[in-house]
């Protein structure tokens, strides 16, 4: 695997055709590019394999019975605490969502509730429970407003 992939034009109009539709086929893009089949197919195995791009099903969380996405500002005990407690956070199902931070707090956690006892007990029952949490703060998105889920960090 290579790092720093350099893009061109061509590469950059086959992601955002992806970014509409990730299942249309190699030889619609092709026909919409002016390209080949093969051209767009051979272009998507190298972005594929130098991780630049990844298939993935992304929720649509407005069909949701009661969504609320809950930000977790959690604060460290220590700054040594700070990578472990990210990684305890990372292998709890429930939350989709962990980065380490500069700021406001040591760790952003994100996770989707239905209600506030939801959130509370998840709150009590598991992220007080992981060592190293000293504090939890939180906001709940409430309406949003632009979303682009084509721009995530692709996570190895």
């Amino acid at each position: 695997m290579s790092l720093g992939v350099a893009l061109d034009e061509i590469d950059h109009k086959i992601i955002e055709r992806l970014g509409i539709d990730a299942r249309v086929s190699n030889r619609e893009i092709g026909r919409e590019l002016g390209l080949t089949e093969g051209t767009i197919r051979s272009r998507l195995k190298r972005l594929f394999d130098n991780r630049v791009i990844r298939v993935a099903a992304i929720t649509n969380t407005s069909r949701l019975r009661n969504p609320i996405l809950a930000y977790l500002w959690i604060e460290a005990n220590s700054a040594g605490d700070i990578e472990d407690m990210a990684a305890a956070l990372a292998k709890v199902p429930e939350i989709g969502f962990v980065a380490t931070m500069l700021g406001r707090a040591d760790v952003l956690a994100m996770t989707l509730v239905e209600n506030g006892n939801e959130l509370t007990d998840f709150l009590h029952q598991t992220i007080d429970k992981i060592p190293g949490v000293r504090r939890v703060r939180y906001s709940l998105g409430q309406n949003f407003i632009k979303h682009d889920f084509r721009w995530c960090a692709l996570v190895d």
